[in-house]
């Protein structure tokens, strides 16, 4: 009986292998141990911020025109939203500008 169930966990064991090696031997070993890159962590955020202000404007626009904002604070918000979004704008210019840089080296 015990020389069933062995030949039973070596077939069963076989199979996983069998299984197993496509799916997870093309995956890069060295994922976990990756290097972060602070200059591209900042620019992913600033991809993502960029379009909550865009968002944030476009919103504020559709509250101006159903009239639930005032003209005064439509002018402020929208002035510091647009102030913002350039500055957003222009460090994601300079993080393009010091990545090819970076690649040229």
């Amino acid at each position: 009986m015990n020389l069933v169930h062995l030949i039973e966990l070596l077939f069963l064991v076989t199979i996983l292998i069998v299984i197993g090696l496509p799916l997870f031997g093309k995956l890069p070993r060295n994922i976990l141990f990756a290097p972060i890159d602070p200059a591209n962590e900042e620019f992913k955020h600033l991809l993502v911020r960029k379009e909550e202000v865009l968002l944030a404007i476009k919103d504020l626009e559709f509250d101006w025109k159903t009239d639930k904002v005032s003209e005064a604070d439509y002018s402020e918000m929208k002035h510091k939203l647009e102030g913002e979004a350039m500055t957003i704008l222009e460090r994601l210019d300079q993080l393009k500008a010091e990545g090819k840089k970076r690649k040229k080296k």
